[in-house]
């Protein structure tokens, strides 16, 4: 097995932990200007590097003349959008969870299309779906704001891990049918296009940026979210996803919610609720068991960036 795309995968898992961390080091920012401003800094960091590859200057213009990967790159900007509000209203830990349960999701797309899910990817399904009752539970509140918050920021978790499923689950679609876009292509495309929407998108709000709240720390802050916590992560992951097995990749980023509650207990100081570690194990290993029995469908979610 190739150790640096190992030590790379490694590394895309550590920094994706980060992410939440540096969401919420941030002053209280809308999480249209979070995403738009991540976006943006992932753009200059990867463009330059990657510019210098013609292999990606190769990937990048096939992807602006390809319909499928326009739509792609607006399913993955949903996402950051969708990851970062949830990072700003629950606990980091328990949103970094959430946010692995794509491949919960593919299954369900299988079937539509009329392919059956095994027993094991039900019984999988059935136990993630359980620990996620169980992570929810303590947020099921509607007396006060702060349970609500909570409450709303763990569903926007779980939306945005849905965006992921069905990019995969397109991405596999036209995979199939050998006309899938390159993934680096792809990740600059949603760089580009995400962060243009998204800064139009915040000048025309009707609320203030929030930009005038920043100063020299948050600026470190929003270029750690930026270039630690999304430029790094994509070009790490792209080289452990062709060199490694899809299997490999994906359960390495089943590590992910266990740094992010690292990170989030030093940092932070946020502590776990007692049905959080429970819940977890059961969403982590319903999860494993869908991708042991699938390699397809960890092969779907390992083209996922965070």
């Amino acid at each position: 097995m190739n150790r640096n795309a190992l030590l790379a995968a490694g590394v895309t898992s550590l920094m994706w932990g980060l992410t939440g961390i540096f969401v919420r080091l941030l002053p209280s920012l809308p999480a249209l200007t979070v995403t738009a401003g991540r976006l943006l800094i992932a753009l200059l960091v990867v463009v330059p590097v990657l510019g210098l590859l013609r292999s990606s200057r190769r990937s990048f213009r096939s992807a602006l003349r390809h319909p499928a990967a326009y739509v792609l790159a607006l399913l993955l900007a949903g996402y950051y959008l969708l990851a970062t509000a949830a990072f700003q209203m629950a606990p980091v830990a328990e949103v970094a969870l959430l946010l692995s349960t794509p491949p919960l999701f593919v299954p369900a797309f299988r079937r539509v299309r009329g392919d059956i899910p095994g027993r094991a990817e039900i019984a999988g399904a059935v136990l993630a779906v359980a620990g996620i009752s169980l992570v929810l539970v303590p947020g099921i509140s509607f007396a006060g704001a702060a349970p609500l918050r909570h409450l709303i920021g763990n569903v926007l978790a779980l939306g945005a891990a849905g965006l992921t499923a069905l990019y995969a689950y397109r991405y596999r679609i036209l995979a199939e049918r050998g006309c899938a876009p390159d993934i680096i292509g792809v990740s600059l495309l949603t760089f580009a296009s995400g962060s243009a929407i998204l800064v139009l998108m915040v000048g025309l709000a009707p609320g203030p940026a929030g930009l005038d709240t920043l100063n020299g720390t948050s600026v470190l802050v929003f270029l750690g979210l930026g270039v630690l916590s999304t430029a790094i992560p994509t070009i790490g992951f792209a080289v452990a996803s062709k060199r490694l097995p899809a299997v490999v990749t994906a359960t390495i980023s089943l590590f992910i919610p266990l740094f992010a509650g690292i990170f989030a207990f030093l940092i932070l100081g946020e502590r776990l609720s007692p049905l959080f570690i429970p819940g977890g194990m059961l969403v982590l290993g319903g999860i494993a068991m869908i991708l042991r029995q699938g390699r397809d469908g960890a092969n779907d979610w390992s083209r996922e960036k965070r």
